[in-house]
């Protein structure tokens, strides 16, 4: 990476050309990784979901049916206050 000094880049010059085309190119690398990244994202929680909708049955309730309530315990904090 080349140093360019503010004064500069207010004067256009095939130098300052240079170094912002090669800006721009290593922001649109940067952005093409971030896509990337997004769309690895998206497939990976894609597969998890799809691996915990197998281990699932659905059930059909209509009103009146009985069924078990879970009723869970408050968890004490034994840290302190």
């Amino acid at each position: 990476m080349e140093v360019v000094l503010p004064f500069e880049v207010e004067i256009p010059s095939l130098r300052i050309l240079e170094w912002a085309q090669a800006r721009f190119d290593q922001l649109n690398l940067i952005e093409g990784k971030r896509l990337a990244a997004m769309s690895h994202g998206r497939l990976y929680q894609r597969r998890v979901k799809n691996a915990f909708d197998k281990k699932v049955r659905p059930r059909k309730f209509i009103e009146g049916d009985l069924v078990l309530k879970k009723v869970s315990q408050a968890l004490r904090d034994n840290r302190g206050k």
